[in-house]
């Protein structure tokens, strides 16, 4: 019978980030993922951004995670053999004088320095920015769906990937931890995403504020690939003079599919950043696994024994992943604590 350090449960970000992590550090793992089911992973945008733009702050420990994640994500292109890392500056559109004066403000102090560039730029022609723009540093797009099949693949040439339903009812503990069918591992690790949040899971954790999200492709008649434009919404320019607009956000209508209402609120975004004419050639939905409290849920799970979670990053899965994939790794293999922030015992009923 095959022997494993850990099971992984769930190939979206998360799960296909702490696979390699674990894997660098000298772990065996397996991952089970349906990856046609994956909500919210397949339809991220996959931008990463220490800041809020919209109110200007520094994201929960932002320092910290983009020096990680400029050094993860590179790592695992080169595992892999594949390309999906793409450095991108994000164009914060003004709509004020003030907000000029604040963000040269902010790029002169150390904390924001790193991110902000310490100029007011004119905007390229098609975007609507009459009090100008600022760019960020360090930021940028990683192509999720191709970062998640580059990982399937590399773990499938070792057999270590497998797609299927993972079945929680067929998990059994035996002396040296978990068996599932004819696997043994020392533990299983859930990172089911949006499946868990919205209790599709056999698996209950409680904690989660799932926010669902709605984005629109269109088709330009200019190529914007070198830009992502942000005024409330993002607009990120894609290869063949597309761009894609999102996201919104919602706390219910889960199962709703694309609504109206959400595709005339990125249809007015459009119109306030973008003089040229376009075409809506798609409109998608999906839900994130935000939590109660806007922390991760990561750590032992509070009811199984030799079940952890690692779930819960919300819309900031691409920055936030990599940190906390080292921070879980670290513990797991060397007893490193880990950030009693994100606790899942904290939501015990």
């Amino acid at each position: 019978m095959p022997y494993v350090d850990y099971i992984i449960v769930g190939g979206g970000i998360s799960g296909s980030v702490l696979s390699y992590t674990l894997m660098k550090h000298g772990a065996s793992v397996h991952l089970f993922d349906v990856p046609n089911e994956n909500m919210s992973s397949k339809v991220a945008a996959g931008l990463w951004n220490p800041i809020v733009l919209k109110r200007m702050k520094k994201v929960w420990m932002a320092d910290e995670m983009m020096e990680v994640l400029h050094e993860v994500y590179p790592d695992m292109e080169a595992w892999t053999h594949k390309s999906f890392f793409e450095p991108l500056p994000l164009r914060r559109v003004f709509h004020n004088p003030g907000e000029q004066n604040t963000w040269m403000e902010l790029s002169d102090q150390q904390s924001f320095a790193p991110y902000l560039q310490d100029s007011i730029e004119l905007a390229p022609s098609g975007i609507i920015a009459e009090h100008g723009s600022g760019l960020t540093k360090g930021t940028g797009r990683l192509k999720v769906k191709a970062m998640m099949a580059a990982v399937r693949e590399k773990l499938g040439e070792t057999g270590s990937f497998t797609e299927e339903y993972f079945n929680w009812e067929a998990v059994e503990p035996y002396s040296e931890g978990m068996q599932y069918k004819d696997i043994k591992a020392h533990a299983i690790i859930s990172c089911e995403g949006t499946h868990l949040a919205l209790g599709k899971s056999q698996l209950k954790q409680h904690g989660f504020s799932p926010v669902k999200g709605e984005l629109l492709t269109v088709q330009l008649h200019r190529d914007l690939r070198k830009e992502c434009i942000h005024q409330g919404h993002f607009m990120l320019g894609e290869e063949d003079q597309k761009a894609s607009i999102g996201a919104t956000y919602a706390w219910e209508g889960f199962e709703d599919g694309p609504t109206p209402k959400a595709k005339e609120e990125l249809i007015q975004h459009i119109d306030k950043v973008w003089s040229e004419e376009y075409k809506v050639i798609d409109h998608y939905a999906g839900t994130r696994p935000a939590t109660k409290d806007r922390r991760p849920i990561i750590g032992p799970h509070p009811e199984k024994e030799n079940v952890w979670v690692f779930n819960g990053m919300g819309s900031r899965a691409v920055l936030m992943v990599p940190y906390l994939a080292q921070n879980m790794a670290e513990h797991l293999l060397y007893g490193v604590p880990l950030i009693k922030e994100c606790n899942p015992a904290r939501f015990k009923s």
